[in-house]
């Protein structure tokens, strides 16, 4: 949008988190905050999916795992939904579970920045309280589900090149400037806006090669345990998002040009510059900050698992449809929904793409991976 432009130029430049944070989260022209009247950027309609979008499976998987921990707490649970969108998740989980929870969930705050998507929150579901910043809701008295769905690989990312000399990595940082003689927005190569960025590379004992790119993301582990934090001492955490540890992360054979790219109409868009406000964009999650953060106040995580696997261990497959001995077999919406369930499950996808960061505290936690190791039989 031409207002970006205007506002880069006005600055002469910022590094690629600031463009980042203009580009998706402005007020008024950000992609994912900017005033909306018809479908937003997730779902069919929009410009990417995410596996709450992809398929109603994800819902009903998550809605009995919810059952589950409710059931062994014998109390219901608040839950809460970061980045919720327009709530397509939340009104399923409403759908399997009840408009008040059904026992199983007591209270259900989402937390979204847009105001369009709160307001369409309201609209959809009864009794959501509906906030900009998780701190602005009430803390919560009993047991706890935060989720987030590709919450992380959206905020804004720092981008930096590693020069190597005489066997020493420096780092320049990508800036963003107007290219005046063609009126767009370009890259330009400079000086790390902070001595943090090495400082992080170091602590992750990661050293670049020579014209390797990476993404940064320093505020990620202090923002995940300020998320945990408010949860209090009895609670479960479910962060599904793409991205590895950061070895794998920083490995220089697999991503050399780092992960950055940009999304719009469900197509790959590799100039993240181009169309700034209208297009998504992306960089994957350094999991060792969750982790890191699950640390520094006392919470407990379990290893990666690829969203199918973790779907798997939570009965997902019970529940795929089934023709169930009827002579007529599958009918044609329960075909749809086996081949929108497969996006979630297949390795070639969603299923191993998306990887799941499970972390918790107290009797919700306990409880929670009593469900992994001895899930609930079947009546």
């Amino acid at each position: 949008m031409g207002q970006l432009v205007e506002e880069i130029r006005r600055r002469g430049q910022v590094t690629f988190a600031e463009f980042m944070e203009l580009a998706l989260y402005h007020p008024r022209w950000g992609y994912y905050t900017r005033p909306r009247t018809g479908s937003g950027p997730v779902g069919e309609r929009g410009d990417f999916l995410t596996a709450p979008t992809a398929a109603p499976l994800f819902a009903a998987t998550l809605a009995r795992m919810l059952e589950g921990l409710a059931a062994r707490l014998g109390q219901p649970l608040t839950f809460v939904e970061l980045a919720a969108g327009e709530g397509a998740l939340l009104e399923g989980l409403v759908g399997h579970l009840g408009s008040g929870g059904g026992g199983v969930v007591g209270r259900w705050v989402a937390v979204e920045l847009a105001d369009w998507a709160r307001r369409r929150l309201h609209r959809r579901i009864a009794g959501l309280q509906a906030v900009a910043r998780l701190e602005d809701a009430p803390r919560p008295l009993g047991p706890v589900v935060i989720f987030a769905s590709e919450l992380y690989d959206a905020l804004p990312a720092h981008r930096v090149v590693a020069e190597v000399r005489d066997g020493v990595m420096w780092l320049k940082e990508y800036f963003v400037v107007v290219d005046e003689i063609f009126g767009g927005l370009c890259f330009r190569l400079g000086e790390p806006s902070q001595e943090m960025l090495g400082d992080y590379l170091a602590a992750h004992h990661v050293v670049l090669e020579d014209g390797q790119v990476a993404e940064l993301r320093p505020q990620v582990r202090a923002l995940h345990a300020q998320h945990l934090r408010w949860c209090g001492e009895n609670a479960v955490a479910l962060v599904l998002d793409y991205g590895y540890s950061a070895h794998r992360l920083f490995n220089p054979r697999a991503r050399r040009g780092g992960t950055l790219v940009g999304y719009r109409h469900h197509r790959l868009v590799e100039d993240v510059l181009a169309d700034p406000g209208n297009t998504d964009i992306t960089a994957h999650v350094n999991f060792d900050d969750l982790v890191g953060a699950g640390g520094d106040v006392g919470w407990e995580s379990e290893a990666l698992e690829p969203l199918g696997k973790f779907l798997a261990l939570h009965g997902a497959l019970d529940l795929l449809p089934s023709a169930g001995g009827a002579r007529g077999g599958l009918s044609p919406r329960q075909w749809v929904e086996l081949a929108a369930a497969k996006r979630l499950l297949s390795p070639a996808g969603m299923g191993s793409d998306l990887k799941v960061l499970a972390q918790g505290r107290g009797r919700a936690w306990a409880a929670y991976r009593q469900l992994v190791t001895c899930p609930p039989m079947e009546a």
